[in-house]
């Protein structure tokens, strides 16, 4: 019980210190200020307005450097003073509005094309929408003032606290970075221990990876905000601080880091039976907890600016080392335990060992190095680049692109919403436009977990509210846990839907009741619940029925995308094995940080393609099995890289492997393109034979070989989905 509620205190003090706190306590902030101001100047009216306008740019707002952020704050400010002046001019015509609101719903949901931080700014827009509904009085001029000045009070906010601590968020995020491998660590530790005393339990088995391939997606995430933050910095910047610096230092071995976990593959029965039988299996399961508790502590150091104490030393691994000589030095031992397997389990360890020490040293100041190697860096090759050019939002107005298909579903919603609640004179319609606007996504699996989400939250929040005003309707009481739920809400709102959406629903219905002196708290969350029901409705049946974008559908071009990025991959590392002049480090990195791109894309639409309900179970099965072989495949190569070093030089066997890996690979994309290929028997009995040339190699031919195996099961898999009829009907 002690150790759970420590647990419990850790968590909580680490989640207070992160990003999606902070974040949240800002936004809390800026909508506060307004309201006191307003209270206390007896314009509780303007405050309230204000205050909306604050959380509206709250919301839009995404990290980034001063210059990014100060763009796209103004651009936003713009369309927040269109929006909301023009809907209230509109308002009092229904017809005229009912057009507008329908026009705005479209021409919003089209930022989708843009990237993130566009669909934040096009999401607050249409909140301002939302809004202008619910503004009382005809003070048109005032309103849109009034919302205006709690938008530059956030920006105000945010602003100078970036001024202050330039550095802060790429601190959190690395943190939360730290964070998630150490999880990544514990659930590799959790399917090893599975493996070990249930090996039969498939079940169990498949649930632990699926939460390592939803690990990899948030991993994958974190990456690219921290690329956004941390290089554009710099990129903008006349100089790199010495904390920028460090930052790029640890993010980038924090990179390498990951490359070497993932390629840590316990799917093969043949590594888990090889630990048992050398009598490895304590030291390996030791590691392991070693390395959790290394990058908790990691983790914990950068969060709170404190030296790192926990011990890292690679002398725990001469055990293993010498217990691996002994093996090979006794052949005949047990002829069944795989070396080669063995060896790179601890040079996993060992890579995992010298990282985090490196690590360690940045993190305690122990480490010094030269400037120069950080303005040679491009950087700006790692880095998306959006294109915000009206071509591009031209370029999407047909029914081929996904993001056009969606605007014209968050349209219709918007439409057929706004013409139920008029001809049933439903007062709460602001809820049930909030409601479309925030749960209606491109893609119905991603739409269908938010309907769930975003009625259980409001039930749960319902349920809460009413109950605290059941036991007080004490005026102090009530603003403390309104002001804890907004930043709970917005805390929550990225990370767990559902908790955010209960923490909105609370402090809503608890402003309605601070602001109507004590109104009928029943009705409030009777119109809460009824809008998000009637949103729930209507986005569920328009995202199934209309234009429907179904995620199976673009099954074939993402493992297209990700078999080229794992080739392009391999062509660069083994290039650098085959040939005296190497290629640069940073070609083979954006080669490395295509395959983390397209493996989190594949990743994440699987997840959507099991919610729907138009393909087969046996379909979703080969479709996991297919995405779990080339994810093998992706963490092979990188063992390989790991390995090739300045001085490598290929064998005959490495030559041979290697065009078989291209050929395998080539005869997938041609398969999946609609060239049918067919390996012959003569192309099977050739595999056969350069992987019984391959035993007993050195580990650059051993990953060779298991890359030509797995490449080779890639290439049956796909063979197997062209007679499934969910994957005759995909078209690239």
């Amino acid at each position: 019980m002690q150790q759970k509620i420590k647990h419990i205190v850790s968590e909580s003090t680490f989640f207070i210190l992160g990003f999606y706190f902070s974040r949240g306590l800002r936004i809390a902030v800026a909508i506060v200020i307004p309201l006191i101001a307003g209270w206390l100047f007896n314009r509780p009216g303007i405050g309230i307005v204000a205050s909306s306008g604050a959380l509206v740019a709250g919301l839009g707002d995404n990290p980034g450097s001063i210059r990014v952020k100060f763009n796209t704050q103004s651009i936003a400010a713009l369309f927040y003073f269109l929006v909301v002046l023009v809907s209230q001019l509109l308002i009092s015509h229904k017809v005229i509005f009912g057009i507008w609101i329908t026009l705005c719903g479209f021409f919003f949901s089209m930022f989708f094309i843009y990237g993130s931080r566009a669909v934040s700014v096009s999401i607050s827009s249409l909140l301002c929408v939302v809004y202008a509904c619910s503004f009382e009085g005809n003070h048109i001029v005032m309103n849109t003032l009034g919302m205006m000045l709690g938008v530059l009070l956030y920006g105000l906010i945010s602003l100078v606290l970036w001024r202050i601590q330039p550095y802060r968020v790429i601190e959190q995020k690395i943190s939360e970075n730290i964070r998630y491998l150490y999880e990544y660590t514990v659930l590799i530790h959790e399917y090893f221990l599975i493996k070990l005393k249930n090996p039969t339990n498939i079940q169990k088995q498949t649930e632990v990876l699926n939460k390592l391939f939803e690990k990899q997606e948030k991993i994958h995430i974190n990456h690219e905000d921290i690329r956004e933050n941390l290089f554009k910095l710099r990129i903008n910047a006349k100089s790199f601080s010495a904390k920028g610096r460090k930052m790029t230092l640890i993010f980038s071995a924090l990179i390498d880091l990951y490359e070497q976990l993932i390629s840590l593959n316990l799917q093969d029965n043949k590594l888990i039976d090889s630990l048992i039988k050398s009598n490895l299996k304590k030291d390996f399961e030791y590691h392991l907890s070693n390395m959790e508790h290394i990058l908790y502590e990691l983790s914990w150091s950068i969060n709170l600016h404190k030296n790192v104490s926990v011990s890292i030393d690679i002398s725990q691994l001469d055990y293993f080392k010498n217990r691996i000589i002994d093996l090979e030095n006794n052949k005949n031992e047990d002829a069944n335990i795989d070396i080669n397997a063995l060896k790179h389990v601890r040079f996993i360890f060992k890579s995992f060992y010298k990282q985090t020490g490196f690590i360690k040293s940045l993190i305690n100041g122990e480490f010094r190095t030269e400037k120069k190697q950080y303005e040679d860096l491009d950087l700006e090759k790692f880095t998306r680049q959006y294109n915000y050019n009206f071509s591009t939002f031209k370029a999407n107005l047909n029914l081929k692109s996904n993001i056009f298909k969606h605007a014209l579903r968050v349209s219709l919603a918007i439409s057929v919403s706004y013409i139920i609640c008029t001809l049933l004179k439903i007062e709460y319609y602001a809820w049930v436009f909030l409601t479309i606007i925030l749960i209606l996504k491109p893609v119905y699996g991603n739409t269908k977990n938010s309907c769930i989400q975003r009625l259980q939250g409001t039930i749960i929040g319902g349920l809460i509210t009413f109950s605290l005003l059941l036991i007080t309707h004490n005026i102090y009481v009530i603003c403390v846990v309104t002001f804890i739920c907004i930043v709970g809400a917005y805390s929550f709102i990225p990370i767990n839907y559902r908790t955010g959406v209960a923490f909105v629903t609370i402090f809503v219905i608890l402003l309605i009741f601070l602001e109507h002196s004590g109104s009928d708290s029943w009705t409030n969350i009777y119109h809460r619940l009824g809008g998000t029901t009637i949103a729930v409705v209507i986005s569920f049946i328009v995202s199934f029925s209309f234009l429907p974008t179904w995620e199976y559908k673009n099954l074939p071009v993402l493992i297209d995308k990700l078999l080229k990025s794992n080739l392009d991959y391999f062509n660069k590392i083994t290039y650098n094995l085959l040939n005296d002049d190497k290629l640069s480090d940073t070609e083979i990195k954006l080669s490395r940080r295509d395959v983390l791109l397209e493996t989190s894309n594949l990743s994440s639409a699987f997840q959507r393609i099991i919610s729907e309900p138009k393909i087969s179970k046996n379909y979703k099965s080969d479709i996991y099995n297919i995405q779990t072989f080339i994810n093998l495949l992706s963490t092979r190569i990188s063992s390989l890289r790991s390995y090739i070093n300045q001085n490598s030089l290929a064998t005959e066997i490495d030559s041979q492997l290697i065009f078989s890996v291209e050929n395998n690979l080539n005869n997938c994309l041609l398969n999946i393109e609609g060239t049918l290929v067919n390996c012959d028997i003569e192309c099977i009995e050739k595999e056969e034979e350069l992987n019984l040339l391959a035993e007993n190699q050195s580990l650059i031919t051993y990953q060779l070989r298991e890359i030509s195996v797995l490449s080779q099961q890639i290439y049956s898999y796909i063979n197997k989905l062209n007679n499934f009829e969910e994957w005759k009907s995909s078209k690239i």
